[in-house]
């Protein structure tokens, strides 16, 4: 039986332009009115999830920067420096097309940024020889420490609540959600999910965007 469900956001429970599914709320809701835990775990910043768990009525820890920061019960714990990420960014600015996110401002244990495709290669390796990782979001490129990651949250939410793995649900749409897809969860995804995810998933939904959340509830027998 499931008593853990956790989400990814962007792409997951909203569509292409960020905007929260109204179905995909109602299904959280319904979810946590029978006692289920949820949690969202997200490459966005604190303050972004903290106003998520606030208006979504999040029953769970909310992670921040791919698992590498958490809010639960009015406290935030950060479990990776962001000195890495910072010092690596400012490098590889001046040696390609990467161009830090507004959001830097708020992170804590990441840096984001944008490029042009024909770098990325580049940056991977030069972040490899930093002992650093590059995640894409489809939203944003993410710098992060070694093992930061969604499936390192996932970890912490299982000794939290004292889980076995088969009973924690995860739901992602993007190759940032590897870590946790790599898990020996139960996994479910879109199908605006890109090949990889698809092919660790257990259940893939014909609907995408926050409309297969009903979907994979009901799978898993949640709803």
């Amino acid at each position: 039986m499931i008593e853990l469900v956790v989400l990814d956001v962007d792409g997951t429970i909203t569509d292409q332009n960020r905007i929260l599914n109204p179905e995909a709320i109602s299904c959280i809701r319904t979810g946590v009115e029978k006692g289920i835990k949820f949690s969202l775990i997200s490459g966005n910043v604190i303050p972004v999830m903290f106003g998520l768990k606030t208006f979504l009525g999040i029953n769970g820890p909310v992670f921040g920067e791919n698992g590498g920061i958490m809010y639960y019960n009015g406290n935030i714990e950060k479990f990776f420096d962001k000195s890495g990420p910072v010092k690596f960014l400012e490098y590889i600015s001046k040696k390609s097309s990467a161009t830090p996110y507004f959001t830097n401002q708020w992170r804590e244990t990441s840096a984001a940024f944008s490029m042009n495709s024909e770098d990325k290669d580049m940056i991977s390796r030069e972040a490899e020889k930093w002992n650093l990782e590059i995640v894409d979001s489809k939203f944003t490129w993410h710098i992060m420490n070694r093992n930061q990651n969604k499936g390192y949250a996932v970890g912490i939410l299982k000794k939290m609540f004292n889980l076995e793995w088969n009973e924690i649900l995860v739901i992602g749409d993007s190759d940032n959600d590897n870590a946790m897809f790599q898990l020996p969860v139960k996994k479910a995804c879109p199908f605006n999910a890109t090949d990889h995810i698809k092919s660790l998933s257990d259940y893939v939904s014909e609907k995408s965007y926050g409309y297969e959340i009903k979907d994979a509830m009901k799978e898993f027998n949640i709803l």
